[in-house]
This record gives C-alpha cells, sequence and structure tokens, in this order.
C-alpha cells in the first residue's frame, strides 16, 4: 500500500510528520490529558460512592484487590504500549500493512493474555484472596468484587489496547472521548446501582465492568471511520514482533509493578515512625500528586505517536522539537502544582482532613515542605522515559522508570532516615526524581533519536 492510501487518516493540519510542531503536540496532548484526569476522577469518586454508602469494609476489600489488578494491568500496558509505538513508526514510514499487521497481533496477544489472567484468576480465587492478605471479615467482599471485575478483565484490556492504537492512527480526540465516557458512564452506574438499587461493592464490580463496555464500543467505531487505515490482518511480520513490543514497552510495566511496591515501602516506614497519622499523611500526599502525575502521563502519551511516526519519517529535527515542547509542558505543569502546594498548602490538606485532625494535618504540612520539587521533576522524567520508549529504545526508557519509581526511593528509605531522621523519609523520592533527572539528560544527549531505527532496519 502506498503513501495515498494512508493520506486521509490525519488532518494534515495536524499532522506529526509535516505539520507545526506545537500546534499538532496540543492537538494530541489536550485530548489525551482530559482522558487521564477523567479516569482519574473516576477512581477517587469510586471510592467516594465506596466508602460513604457501602462501608470502610468495602473500601479496604477494593484496596486489598488493587495489587493483583496492577500486576494484570501493567502485563497489558507492556503490550499495549510497545506495540502502538512500533505501529506509529510503520505509520510514519507509509508502510500501512506493516502498521496493520503488529495492531492485529498485539490485540490478539493483549486480549488473550487478559482472558488468560483472568481464568487463572478466577479458577484459583480463593487462593489469590488469600494471598492478598484479605481477613476473615473483608475475605467475602474481596471475592465477590474480584469476581466480576476478572470476569470482565478482558474487554478492559481490549478497551485500553485500542485507545493507544487509536491515538497511533491519528484521532487522539476519539480516544480521549472513550476515556471520558469510561468516566462518566462509572459515575453515573455507581449512582444506579449503589446508591439506589443497594447493590453494595457488586455495584461497584458491575459500574467499572459495564462501563468498559463503554469505552470499548466507542473507541470500536474507529475501525468504521473512513479516517482509519490499520486493519486487521497478518499479511506481514511475525509473531516474534510481540516479544519485541513487549520488551520495547517494559518500562510501563516497570512503572505499574514498581510505584505498589513503593507504596507498600513508605507505609511502612511511616506506620513504623509515625504511626496511623503517618500513614494518612502520605496518602494526602499522594492525592495532591496523583493530578499532576496523570496530567504527565497524558502528556507523555500524546509525546509516542508523534516521535513515532517521525521516527519512521527519519526527521530527528522534528523528533527533537516534540521532545522540548513535551518536556517544557510538563515542567510547567510540576511548576503550577509546586506553586499552589507552597502558596496553599493548608488548603490543600483541608480538602482530604476533618478540621479536628490536627496530628495529621501537621505531618502533611511538614512532608509538602520537604517533598515539593517532586512535583518540579516527575512530570519531565516520565516524559524523557516515554520518549526514549517512541524511539523503540526500552533499555535507557526502563533505567530512567526503575530509577525513579523503585531503586533509588528504595535506597532513599533505607539510607536517608539514619542520616536525617524524619526528614530523610520525607527527602527520599525528591532526592530519587533529582537523581534520575540527571541520568536521563545525559541519556538523551548521548544517544542519537535515529540509531535504533537503524539498527533495526539492519537486522530486519
Amino acid at each position: 500500500m502506498n503513501a495515498a492510501d494512508s493520506s486521509s487518516d490525519i488532518d494534515p493540519r495536524y499532522d506529526p510528520v509535516d505539520g507545526p510542531v506545537v500546534a499538532t503536540f496540543i492537538r494530541y496532548a489536550v485530548p489525551s490529558v482530559l482522558g487521564m484526569l477523567a479516569v482519574t476522577s473516576a477512581g477517587i469518586i469510586d471510592g467516594i460512592f465506596i466508602g460513604n454508602f457501602v462501608g470502610a469494609n468495602a473500601l479496604a476489600a477494593v484496596n486489598l484487590a488493587q495489587p493483583a489488578w496492577a500486576a494484570f494491568a501493567a502485563i497489558v500496558f507492556m503490550l499495549a504500549v510497545g506495540g502502538s509505538v512500533m505501529c506509529g513508526r510503520f505509520l510514519g514510514q507509509k508502510d500501512v500493512i506493516a502498521a496493520s499487521s503488529i495492531f492485529t497481533r498485539t490485540f490478539v496477544a493483549a486480549v488473550g493474555m487478559g482472558i488468560l489472567i483472568a481464568g487463572c484468576g478466577l479458577i484459583f480465587l480463593n487462593d489469590l484472596v488469600r494471598l492478598l492478605g484479605a481477613t476473615e471479615i473483608v475475605r467475602p467482599l474481596v471475592t465477590e468484587y474480584m469476581r466480576i471485575v476478572l470476569l470482565f478483565a478482558p474487554v478492559f484490556v481490549a478497551a485500553l489496547t485500542l485507545d493507544y492504537f487509536v491515538r497511533a492512527d491519528g484521532r487522539p480526540v476519539l480516544a480521549a472521548v472513550g476515556l471520558v465516557a469510561f468516566a462518566g458512564t462509572n459515575i453515573a452506574l455507581n449512582t444506579l446501582f449503589i446508591v439506589y438499587l443497594g447493590w453494595g461493592i457488586a455495584g461497584a464490580a458491575w459500574a467499572s465492568a459495564l462501563a468498559e463496555f463503554a469505552i470499548f464500543l466507542i473507541l470500536l467505531s474507529h475501525w468504521f471511520h473512513p479516517k482509519c487505515s490499520l486493519k486487521l490482518t497478518l499479511a506481514r511480520g511475525r509473531w516474534a514482533d510481540i516479544a519485541k513490543a513487549a520488551w520495547n514497552g517494559f518500562s510501563e510495566f516497570i512503572n505499574e509493578m514498581s510505584v505498589g511496591l513503593v507504596v507498600l515501602f513508605f507505609n511502612w516506614v511511616m506506620i513504623t515512625r509515625q504511626g496511623v497519622e503517618g500513614v494518612a499523611a502520605y496518602t494526602i500526599i499522594t492525592y495532591l500528586m496523583m493530578i499532576g502525575l496523570e496530567v504527565s502521563y497524558g502528556i507523555s502519551e500524546s509525546l509516542q505517536p508523534t516521535i513515532s511516526r517521525n521516527l519512521g519519517a527519519q526527521k530527528p529535527q522534528r523528533i527533537r522539537k516534540f521532545l522540548l515542547t513535551a518536556v517544557c509542558a510538563a515542567f510547567s505543569v510540576g511548576l503550577l502544582v509546586s506553586i499552589l502546594l507552597l502558596a496553599l498548602p493548608e488548603q490543600m490538606i483541608g480538602l482530604f482532613l476533618r478540621s479536628d485532625e490536627q496530628a495529621t494535618a501537621v505531618i502533611a504540612l511538614l512532608f509538602i515542605s520537604y517533598f515539593w520539587p517532586t512535583f518540579l521533576l516527575n512530570g519531565t522524567n516520565i516524559t524523557l522515559a516515554s520518549y526514549f520508549t517512541a524511539l523503540h529504545r526500552p533499555v535507557p526508557s526502563a533505567l530512567i522508570a526503575i530509577s525513579r519509581s523503585l531503586v533509588l526511593p528504595g535506597i532513599g528509605l533505607l539510607l536517608l532516615p539514619l542520616w536525617f531522621g524524619d526528614a530523610g523519609v520525607y527527602l527520599a523520592i525528591p532526592l530519587a526524581e533529582l537523581l534520575t533527572l540527571v541520568l536521563a539528560v545525559i541519556l538523551v544527549f548521548r544517544i542519537n533519536p535515529l540509531a535504533a531505527a537503524a539498527t533495526e532496519d539492519k537486522l530486519s
């Protein structure tokens, strides 16, 4: 298939290969950021519904299920991100058949993995629930919730995979509409099932499951649209390409798995040194960090299709311009969040605390006074890791991801409290982000944007 066959898939005003860099970046970034914020708000509202209308035990049950869900999502992200940037590179080369082939193989592999994991989870559900640490009181609730979630997990996998490929195929707005529809449907069904019908924790699970159908159907409509260039085909390529895609998306796997481990480490240190109030203060910090992080993840996701297409088109100058634009955007978001935290710390903390919980508020205020540089740096690090993923450079991408999300925070939590007391706990992640940024900048200057593509072309 020649260039003419794929010329209608992207609005020429926002073509990643030929359009104006800043306008094109905004075209991809704004829908992506709005979609990520929508999904985040849906998760927070989920917790509000469960905590206020079902009870604390149900909220605990949902939290106990999260580690298994994180491991499941990590595998899917690895395949979807890795496959979509390969697809973007082929589209940049005007090779629609190869792009369609990697899409087909990635979609089949991801859904197949989802069915396999969900099936094993359902077969060994009781053992899984015990492994997650559920006590006798919450075990029935965890079992009820996970049975429904696992049953519909393959739909979630299919929808998430389509989301990345819809972006790669030049329709970021449709991808964002799907995520917003997921959030809106989830909130509406939570209201119906939990508040009005009284279905309890099962209502929360059913709301999430049916919301996944909403995003899947919306994204599926792309394949019936004239602008769609990707088709289901195995005409070119090999199944071994899926291993290459998974390796390229390995940093996403590390991100998902590492975050859960670091939270466990932090909770252990905080409860040991400062009790329940310390854990509550850290929870507030993570809520405050969530919005800034999701904006950064939206920026990094919008960078992947623009970079990968220019990689395929062999345009290193445009790759550098898109990277600079994304880094400036991520740093600006971090700067804004940092200013808000430093200017209005009491008001920000007060959103999550009653007026009589002063012990937790004092710890959270002290936490912010040391922790705020994290918000300034983490978005840039996330963006640089995503940049290397888009370049088909999984090793530097994974190195940045594991440095900022696991290795350096873990070392900091082990050593810094010995030297600086509680301040060492607060400084562990800011110092990890700073050291990671130094590493990331060195890698950016040392690695030629087109070197990976040239190496792959010689091997293929």
